[in-house]
């Protein structure tokens, strides 16, 4: 008998990410604005910020998904790389310069890449077999809706409050009591799942199947070409957007997210995760060229049509991985995937800030949709090169 798909770590798990970003997306679609109007930061700065930030996961996600291969056990990382973050996020509020701000969301992220690779690996123990692209899809989801009441929230509050830097400040300030229900929620509700690891040795690169690098080729090919939030928002503000009114674009952005995560799990499960990961990468393909046409109206269609692609990006590779990693293994996939798109992304956000500061936003844009859209179609022909046989239990 086929077990049902949400049990109760799936769904406390959940409801954790969506507390989490519930309180992440009060910040995240403020800091580029932030960082731009109030302390003066150049795009460059903001790239190299942000491209920082995903470095900071990198190192430390496949350390720590290692270490949890190695232990046997998940949620005490976890609970410890949650906690880390949700202390460190509010502190936005004293920042008086840009490096404090990178100095925090590097700690954010550090604290990220102690926690992500356990908790998708729990997450995977906990998924039964032929439902990992719904699972993770359902997960997303969840992200994604925690992440819609976030930047609704933020919008809400500087539209009753106004556009001051106190406003600001008060909503980082603020961003502490969902993180605080998030903790609650994971301390409280889920439950390990202990395994025997295998005896430590050395890692070896063999250890992992041939579709796992297929995956994290494609994946890093793809980051070292697109941008990510950050750069999105600040076009919106290129493009004519009020500054009060881009949190909500950006909330249409995260209802989109979430509105379309399980959708696409399902049909992966049924017709193939590679394919749908093709055309997620063509969805931001067709996003950037909507933002590059310097247009209110190409803004609104960018987020909605950004939406929709990270809807399925983390979420297919993921999955991708909980089908085809080693039992034993997994958490350490998941790290040495994280590390590089990490690196990669770190060069795309600085390039892409420099490419900005020197030609302009619109080359930028056009530069990102072309290369997403000749990896769409070089991803849908290869696609075969990622079946599997799933190993989850059932």
């Amino acid at each position: 008998m086929k077990k049902a798909p949400l049990n109760r770590n799936i769904v406390g798990l959940g409801a954790n990410s969506f507390f989490t970003d519930f309180s992440t997306e009060m910040i995240l679609p403020l800091l580029p604005l932030f960082l731009e109007r109030f302390l003066h930061a150049t795009k460059t700065q903001i790239g190299i910020i942000e491209g920082l930030a995903e470095l900071s996961v990198a190192l430390l996600i496949a350390l720590s998904g290692f270490y949890s291969d190695r232990l046997g056990r998940r949620k005490g990382i976890v609970v410890f790389g949650y906690g880390l973050s949700n202390l460190i996020k509010p502190l936005a509020f004293f920042a008086q310069s840009a490096t404090m701000i990178m100095t925090i969301r590097i700690g954010d992220r550090l604290a990220k890449g102690i926690r992500v690779a356990p908790r998708d690996a729990l997450i995977s123990a906990s998924t039964p077999k032929g439902s990992s692209g719904f699972v993770f899809g359902f997960h997303k989801m969840m992200d994604g809706a925690g992440a819609l009441v976030g930047s609704l929230s933020a919008f809400a509050l500087l539209w009753w409050l106004g556009e001051s830097e106190t406003t600001f400040r008060t909503i980082f300030a603020l961003s502490i009591i969902p993180g605080l229900i998030s903790m609650a929620i994971l301390i409280f509700i889920i439950t390990d799942v202990p395994f025997t690891p295998s005896p430590a040795k050395r890692f070896r690169p063999s250890a992992l199947p041939a579709q796992f690098y297929w995956l994290v080729g494609f994946q890093t090919l793809f980051s070292l070409v697109a941008m990510n939030y950050s750069f999105m928002i600040l076009k919106a503000g290129d493009n004519g957007l009020s500054l009060a009114i881009i949190p909500l674009a950006y909330a249409l952005y995260n209802l989109t997210q979430s509105f379309f995560a399980i959708p696409i799990g399902k049909f992966a499960d049924k017709f193939g995760k590679a394919a749908l990961l093709s055309f997620v990468y063509m969805a931001f393909g067709l996003g950037a060229i909507a933002m590059s046409s310097g247009s209110v109206l190409g803004v609104w269609l960018g987020f909605a049509i950004y939406g929709f692609f990270a809807g399925g990006f983390n979420s297919l590779a993921k999955a991708i991985i909980s089908d085809t990693a080693p039992y034993d293994l997994k958490a350490t996939a998941y790290g040495v995937y994280y590390t590089s798109v990490g690196i990669a992304t770190l060069i795309s956000l600085s390039a892409a800030g420099w490419i900005w500061d020197s030609y302009g936003s619109t080359l930028l844009f056009l530069i990102a949709s072309i290369s997403a859209v000749v990896l769409a179609f070089a991803l849908f022909i290869m696609r075969e090169k990622f079946s599997h046989t799933s190993d989850n239990f059932s």
